[in-house]
């Protein structure tokens, strides 16, 4: 059973990091258990919006520590090849490729602690709640080895380039206040209530026209990559396909009206 698990309401998917026990540490086969849930979760169109959360007292430790210590022993006896360890690395990247390929925004909804791969799957979601006193950081320089899964990609970008690689290079931590400060984190909320903050989020976000939602998530990800004037034009093709929409007629007569809008994505 994958340590993930989904929840639904309404047009709010849930994905629940279960593993408690550990800080919600990812196992390898659990990157596979949460690719196949965005798959499915990205198949069902009554889902608009998505939420990461973790059980217990933290968001995600990273990788789970029982693996990585058997890790140097494995490697000094050449256990695994490296088109293996490729392998395994391209299952853990898949999580932030379909992260970012999903139809919906993703939210996560952090407490406690999102460390290394915990914080890289936070920096591939599209906007962070997180609760007083998160700590954020990337240990990976205090134990040997790199960051992975896209994180000094986004990183960069979430937290700014000169902030992303201090906290690379040093492997100290910042807390969710910091990332506030740093317009990383879009609301820092009591504790023991990031879950309600993030449901709040999620339906306001799910009441908007799910088209609009689907064309901003691909057109902020491929402004990063782009320029100005390749922007405007697809800035004005995802306009040629909104505005013919029923959405949006329903949205004008609606405001007009001014009742809330019923959209249905079409």
């Amino acid at each position: 059973m994958s340590q993930f698990r989904v929840e639904k309401e309404g047009h709010v998917a849930w994905i629940i990091n279960d593993r408690p026990e550990v800080m919600n540490a990812v196992l390898t086969e659990g990157w596979k258990g949460l690719n196949d849930l965005i798959d499915e979760l990205n198949q069902d169109l009554d889902i608009r919006v998505a939420v990461i959360v973790g059980e217990g007292k933290g968001f995600c430790g990273g990788a789970d520590v029982q693996e990585l210590a058997e890790h140097p022993a494995e490697f000094a006896e050449n256990k695994y090849t490296d088109a293996q360890m490729r392998a395994g690395q391209n299952l853990l990247q898949d999580s932030t490729r379909k992260l970012r390929g999903a139809r919906f925004p993703i939210i996560a909804a952090v407490h406690g602690v999102a460390v290394g791969a915990g914080l890289e799957l936070t920096c591939a979601c599209d906007l962070i709640i997180a609760e007083e006193g998160t700590r954020m950081g990337f240990p990976e320089c205090r134990v040997g080895v790199t960051i992975t899964n896209g994180g000094t990609f986004y990183a960069s970008r979430v937290f700014g380039l000169n902030k992303a690689r201090e906290m690379a290079y040093t492997g100290e931590f910042i807390t969710a206040e910091d990332g506030f400060r740093l317009g990383a984190v879009s609301k820092v909320v009591a504790k023991g209530s990031v879950r309600e903050e993030a449901g709040k989020m999620a339906h306001l976000i799910a009441s908007r026209a799910p088209t609009p939602l689907a064309l901003h998530k691909k057109m902020f990800d491929r402004g990063l990559e782009s320029n100005l004037e390749n922007t405007l034009v697809y800035e004005t093709e995802c306009l040629l396909t909104t505005a013919k929409s029923l959405d949006h007629a329903e949205g004008a007569v609606a405001f007009l009206e001014k009742r809330a809008p019923k959209f249905t994505g079409f």
